[in-house]
């Protein structure tokens, strides 16, 4: 899929983590940013 967002940032899907307290470590981001999609690591974890 072929989006703004898509080519903007480079990802296959239009997909975006959300950041989401104690549960947005490091390898939830590389899970999402593997899959295709724009990992987040959160700041406050």
């Amino acid at each position: 899929m072929k989006t703004r967002i898509t080519e903007l940032f480079g990802i296959k899907h239009p997909i975006i983590q959300g950041g989401m307290h104690f549960v947005g470590l490091a390898e939830m981001a590389a899970a999402v940013s593997n899959a295709g999609g724009l990992g987040i690591i959160t700041g406050l974890t």
